[in-house]
């Protein structure tokens, strides 16, 4: 058994709207789900000394797009000023007044290089700037066929709906005046793929729905990468084989885990082998960060039963702990 050191977790009910997912879930319904969020470093090294940063109205390559350039930028203050309210690692600078500064000095709407974001970033007296472009493409394509029937043919009507979003994201050091990251992320929706059509499935193909979201996957994927920042892990819970773990999962649902873990050892008591319960208490006890216990709960499952799953969960908690390479069976 690996020894494991404490992990900073909260968990929460669905889906947070920044965080991006890292997602492991099984089939159907099973006994409803439950989410953990993982705190993590940004990925790329940003200067110490960048505090102080200013996020200018991205910026689009055809009119049409402006309002795309708006959300994003939108997304990405409420998104990093979220963080920053958890892990206070910068401060940012209002919009409005990085407009008004613009407008003052005859800046154009967005902008486009180093040059004018050291020159913004300056008069703005910050430490960095974040900008960039949006680029949206959305298509409905139609097709028309008939189906022959003995009574004649029947016209059908089909439509194909896709959208594509791309941003690219720049960071500029204003104190020295290089670019800390420059990245272009890209989602896109096809209606016709089953993956895509089950993820968006609520929206019911509502083009600018999706679209909206995939901008928002987009600006969590780069505050990822320059802010310390959540990763969600969505869990669905095991039905179990005892009318006991039901009622786990109900405590469960609800974070409340003592209870639920009371409950999932009372249905233990009469079906000791029942690995979905047992795969229930370890989620329960890496909701607690009680991480030795989890992988003990998640080992059981797993030598009941091998699901893939289960499998992760325990991966998970170890990789969680720094014990990638430890052999673990």
């Amino acid at each position: 058994m690996p020894r494991f050191r404490n992990v900073s977790l909260s968990v929460m009910m669905g889906f947070s709207a920044v965080a991006l997912a890292m997602l492991v879930g099984g089939c159907g319904d099973e006994g409803g789900q439950i989410s953990i969020r993982y705190d993590r470093p940004a990925q790329y090294d940003v200067p110490k000394s960048v505090r102080k940063i200013a996020i200018v109205q991205f910026g689009a390559k055809k009119g049409t797009e402006k309002k795309w350039g708006e959300i994003a930028t939108d997304k990405l203050t409420s998104a990093l000023d979220e963080y920053n309210k958890k892990f206070h690692r910068y401060v940012l600078v209002d919009r409005k007044r990085v407009s008004a500064i613009m407008d003052e000095r005859d800046f154009q709407m967005s902008i486009a290089d180093t040059d004018q974001a050291v020159k913004l970033g300056r008069i703005a007296n910050v430490d960095a700037m974040i900008y960039g472009s949006v680029y949206v493409a959305e298509n409905v394509e139609v097709n028309r066929s008939s189906i022959p029937t003995p009574y004649g043919s029947i016209p059908v009507t089909t439509r194909r709906y896709q959208s594509t979003a791309a941003i690219n994201f720049t960071m500029d050091d204003i104190h020295t005046t290089k670019t800390i990251c420059s990245v272009t992320v890209m989602r896109k929706y096809d209606s016709k793929d089953k993956a895509d059509k089950k993820k968006y499935k609520k929206y019911k193909n509502n083009m600018p729905a999706i679209t909206t979201l995939m901008i928002q996957e987009c600006v969590a994927e780069f505050i990822s990468k320059v802010s310390p920042h959540q990763v969600v892990i969505s869990v669905r819970l095991e039905k179990g084989k005892s009318k006991l773990t039901e009622q786990g999962n109900r405590f469960a649902k609800e974070r409340e885990y003592a209870d639920a873990l009371d409950i999932y050892r009372g249905a233990l008591n009469d079906t000791p082998d029942d690995y979905g319960t047992m795969f229930n208490m370890g989620l329960c006890y890496e909701a607690l960060g009680e991480m030795d216990k989890a992988y003990a709960s998640y080992s059981k499952a797993v030598r009941l039963r091998p699901k893939t799953k289960f499998i992760r969960a325990r991966r998970r908690v170890r990789i969680e702990n720094g014990d990638k390479d430890e052999d673990v069976d």
